[in-house]
């Protein structure tokens, strides 16, 4: 009798965490080039088994676990995958997919009608800086002559406003064509072979990096990763 009253309280305790598990609304928005929305933007939620697609204007909403792991793709555009823990209790969910430009891309993007041919053309010619980067003579120049609030401190990349209470300035996490790197190999990249360099900080950085990200991320894609 013990045996069979342990399995029912089990059961009920399991029943009970599942009932209670803590939901959370997340709002968001799906862009590329850090400004144009992504329309009809696929969000697939792991644990829930459910697909959710942004509007025509890149704007989601859902209902999930606290726990949840969130990917979203378009097609021709490089996926993200986001853990819901990582992000501040009201912050919303801003995700900036990578397009990384060639024929291929190009005609998937406007054929899944995530963003028009106009648009796409523009952000080429306008947002994607990669001509912009061959006067530098090292990446380290590119990012300092650029970008306020960003520096480098010995031997790492400082996001202005990115503290610890106990040590200070936190160094960004570095990335190069979606692999994470050491300083050392950053600093050798070319800055003639720079197609984009990112910065991502705050809930944004954590919602993709989780932790490794608490400094801000520095994204570097090249003319190689196309």
């Amino acid at each position: 009798m013990n045996y069979k009253y342990s399995l029912l309280f089990s059961a009920f305790v399991l029943i009970s965490l599942t009932v209670n598990a803590q939901q959370r609304t997340i709002n968001g928005r799906v862009t590329t080039f850090e400004k144009i929305n992504l329309s009809h933007v696929l969000l697939q939620l792991k644990s829930a088994k459910k697909e959710i697609f942004s509007d025509s204007k890149g704007y989601f909403s859902f209902t999930c676990d606290e726990n949840e792991k969130v990917t979203v793709s378009a097609q021709g555009f490089v996926s993200k995958k986001i853990k819901i823990s990582n992000l501040e209790a009201n912050d919303s969910l801003l995700v900036d997919l990578k397009f990384n430009n060639n024929k291929k891309n190009f005609d998937l993007a406007i054929k899944s009608q995530h963003i028009d041919e106009k648009n796409l053309n523009y952000a080429i010619k306008h947002l994607d800086g990669a001509s912009d980067y061959s006067r530098y003579s090292n990446i380290l120049e590119a990012i300092q002559g650029r970008v306020t609030g960003v520096s480098v401190s010995g031997n790492s990349i400082v996001i202005r406003g990115n503290t610890s209470l106990n040590s200070g300035p936190v160094p960004a996490l570095l990335v190069v064509d979606g692999v994470i790197v050491e300083f050392p190999v950053f600093v050798q990249v070319p800055p003639i072979e720079v197609r984009t360099i990112k910065f991502i900080k705050g809930a944004a950085a954590s919602s993709i990096y989780g932790s490794r990200g608490m400094g801000g991320v520095v994204e570097v894609t090249t003319k190689s990763n196309e």
